[in-house]
């Protein structure tokens, strides 16, 4: 039943007291008591909240672990960083969007999810919610306004890097700010001579490997060159054999 969780549950429960009571409640969401009902039925179906009924008098709201726990949830995304989930909603509420049911079939995420984030950018105020009759208004801030049309926020740099590239007093602009402390040139100068021992080595020469391809082609055409002589010769001795024979 959390994956049902939507920003109107969220929205209810953050008006939700210790002294809260279900004759009341309307008065404090700008909503009939009927409306307020059907949006206390619905989180008591979804086990956020539960009644405590003395008659004669009147019915408190208690919010149940699972309802405590939501609103921690919603508490702590509103500490995260600002995302590109949050950009797109700001974006489809510039564009319109006012309502969940537009919100949820333009984003198409879950609706515990996208309330989520709606929590948050409110906290963050980017936005504004207000209920009236048993609905829900959301609209854009100024500074949610400004958001869109300044485009997504690059992401701010770490502690770490932020510490690393600090301009020390006497530092000019630019200049590492962990700097090594200068060497006397006697020490400097034997690092300078220092060179890895495959670089003293002879380099050789740049056709070496077309040399060794054209003595080892010549070697075979001498090799080929003698045996054909070779064979030339028997040939020849045989001719005169036989021509002596003949005779």
């Amino acid at each position: 039943m959390s994956d049902e969780i939507n920003f109107v549950d969220i929205m209810a429960l953050s008006k939700i007291g210790p002294d809260t009571v279900v004759e009341k409640f309307g008065g404090m969401i700008n909503s009939s008591f009927f409306d307020a009902s059907n949006i206390l039925g619905a989180l008591k179906i979804k086990g956020l909240i539960d009644f405590t009924t003395s008659f004669p008098g009147q019915s408190a709201i208690t919010v149940t672990e699972l309802g405590k726990q939501t609103m921690n949830d919603a508490n702590g995304k509103s500490n995260e960083p600002f995302d590109t989930l949050d950009f797109t909603l700001l974006t489809q509420l510039s564009a319109g969007k006012r309502s969940l049911t537009d919100l949820s079939g333009a984003v198409n995420i879950r609706p515990k999810d996208m309330a989520m984030h709606l929590y948050k950018l409110m906290q963050l105020q980017y936005l504004t919610s207000t209920f009236r009759n048993g609905v829900l208004d959301i609209a854009l801030t100024e500074k949610g306004f400004l958001q869109v049309k300044a485009g997504m926020p690059k992401p701010q740099p770490t502690p770490q890097a932020s510490a690393a590239v600090q301009v020390q007093p006497g530092q000019a602009q630019g200049e590492p700010a962990f700097a090594p402390e200068p060497q006397p040139m006697a020490a400097q100068q034997p690092a300078i001579n220092q060179t890895p021992p495959e670089q003293n080595q002879p380099q050789k020469p740049v056709n070496e490997v077309e040399k060794l391809i054209s003595e080892s082609r010549l070697k075979k055409a001498k090799k080929n060159t003698i045996i054909i002589v070779i064979i030339v010769l028997i040939i020849i001795l045989l001719a005169v054999l036989f021509k002596y024979k003949i005779l």
